[in-house]
């Protein structure tokens, strides 16, 4: 891997009256990095990221704030749910607008709420559930492994999904996490570095085979 000084700011609009579910903001803001790339303008903010270690940063945010800042970011505002993410092309913590800059990072945890049905045609992505990840470290890795599936696609798949997104998110415990993980079709699995939250090599996510169907309640 290519070293890289760059970070991707995730914000995830949190909402404490009406708290999304969280799987779905999981989902959301796994959608929001991939649609960010995929809708990318030029590769020079991407390059030395992309081919590094995504290193991404989930920032929470009121309403407020999110409506202030989400509408400069590259994903747009993705939906799904009650949760709401949007997702800016890497860059340097130096570099990001204070107001986005100075979102908390830690401690982001939705409740386990309803998540909304899953559609079959939307990737899945799986997260170890015996490592007990909150909300905010969950959807880093989701967004790791949704873009290192999405990267793995032939053009033409990569177009299609752009332009039809969607993806779900279930967790599983470790034993089925592994067996799944190993199954042909798989995307990439994701291993942690262990810099927050849980230890380094813990396995975290990857998206399920092609046509699995996984209980989402």
């Amino acid at each position: 891997m290519h070293p890289s000084d760059t970070v991707q700011p995730i914000l995830l609009r949190v909402d404490k009256e009406d708290p999304a579910a969280h799987r779905d903001a999981v989902a959301a803001a796994a959608l929001a990095c991939v649609l960010a790339y995929a809708r990318r303008e030029s590769d020079e903010a991407w390059e030395d990221w992309v081919h590094g270690r995504f290193t991404k940063t989930v920032r929470r945010a009121g309403p407020k704030p999110f409506a202030k800042l989400s509408p400069g970011a590259q994903s747009g505002t993705v939906v799904i749910g009650k949760a709401e993410a949007a997702a800016f092309e890497p860059q340097r913590y130096e570099d990001m607008p204070r107001a986005l800059r100075s979102l908390q990072v830690s401690g982001t945890q939705l409740p386990a709420g309803d998540p909304m049905p899953a559609s079959q045609a939307n990737p899945l992505i799986v997260l170890n559930e015996d490592l007990a990840m909150s909300t905010g470290k969950a959807a880093a890795q989701a967004a790791h492994a949704l873009l290192a599936w999405y990267l793995d696609l032939a053009p033409e798949q990569a177009s299609a999904f752009a332009a039809d997104p969607g993806a779900a998110v279930t967790e599983v415990p470790a034993e089925r996490f592994r067996e799944l993980a190993s199954m042909s079709g798989a995307g990439p699995l994701i291993v942690d570095a262990g810099l927050t939250e849980i230890d380094p090599g813990s396995a975290t996510a990857f998206v399920a085979p092609p046509g699995l169907s996984l209980p989402q309640g």
